[in-house]
């Protein structure tokens, strides 16, 4: 079965249909993004593959555990490693901050970026391609923020998430997925569907539906006309919801047959015996023997006392 192909018009209609369905389940409240150039950049890497409040919150402990960015510039990964702890990839974020701030100072001298609003799309796009550690995501999520450029920022998770939609095909790559989905969005949408995309992405009851290696997706690929219908009946039934209640319906049968195995193996002559061992009949038993006992220890004492020898008397003569 090959994937219905469909004009750009469908697909930014099918898009506003998503982001009124987005809409309805996280909030359509934009984050804010006002920082200077560079913070911008950095922020962008504690921003990858989470969500914008732990992004916030990394991004805040870091600028706030170090007296300036230079400090920051000259400190140990492992020194930074410590800050990036409550996300993933602590190590390698740690090293794409310091490396960032190295070669902006190395190249300006200061840690100012701001001369990057008053270039082109292609200019800005060239110089931070310079900078060997940005990820495609980082280098997009800055143009979208400082220039409002017409791009979508695609992380790992982001991929994945567009790829079960179907806005992506299956083997469409993180190099080349902002250029081949931006025509599917129009351009005032662009800020709000990225946001509604990360918050889809990230959200971790639906972890298990867009882990793509352990649920791949045909290699056809998925129908993006149906889109919105299986958004709908993935809220409604997560696969998270559907192994808890698999495993629950396990349990509750697994402790009702060990109930019934335990009434079986309980074997009568047990109960019997257990009935014949009661302390009343016990007790009655321990006062025969003792009153036997005595009895033959009186009998002892009399047979010891017949078979004494009388003392012999000797007759006078």
């Amino acid at each position: 079965m090959v994937a219905k192909k469909i004009s750009t018009s469908e697909k930014q209609a099918i898009c506003k249909k998503l982001i009124t369905l987005l809409k309805k389940r996280y909030s359509a409240t934009l984050p804010k993004y006002d920082r200077p150039v560079l913070e911008t950049i950095l922020h962008a890497i504690c921003l990858e593959n989470t969500t914008n409040s732990q992004a916030d919150e990394v991004f805040d402990s870091l600028l706030a555990g170090f007296h300036d960015l230079n400090e920051i510039r000259v400190s140990t990964i492992s020194e930074l490693e410590s800050v990036f702890k409550p996300v993933d990839d602590a190590e390698w974020r740690a090293y794409r901050i310091r490396s960032v701030l190295q070669y902006v100072f190395d190249k300006e001298y200061c840690f100012n970026l701001d001369s990057l609003k008053k270039k082109t799309l292609e200019q800005a796009q060239k110089q931070l391609t310079r900078t060997k550690t940005l990820t495609p995501f980082v280098i997009n999520h800055t143009l979208q923020v400082v220039l409002g450029s017409h791009v979508l920022p695609v992380d790992e998770k982001i991929l994945n998430a567009t790829k079960w939609i179907g806005l992506l095909s299956v083997d469409e790559c993180i190099e080349t997925a902002s250029d081949n989905l931006k025509s599917s969005v129009r351009k005032a949408d662009v800020p709000l569907f990225s946001h509604l995309l990360r918050c889809l992405s990230t959200d971790e009851e639906l972890a298990a539906d867009f882990n793509l290696l352990k649920n791949p997706l045909p290699e056809e690929g998925v129908e993006l006309t149906q889109a919105a219908s299986r958004l709908e009946a993935m809220f409604a039934k997560p696969l998270s919801k559907q192994k808890k209640r698999v495993t629950k319906k396990k349990a509750s049968a697994k402790t009702k047959k060990t109930k019934a195995s335990v009434k079986k193996k309980v074997p009568a002559k047990r109960v019997k015996t257990a009935a014949k061992k009661s302390p009343k009949k016990t007790a009655k038993k321990t006062v025969k023997k003792a009153t036997r006992k005595t009895a033959s220890a009186k009998k002892a004492v009399v047979k010891k006392k017949v078979t004494k020898k009388k003392p012999t008397t000797k007759k006078k003569k």
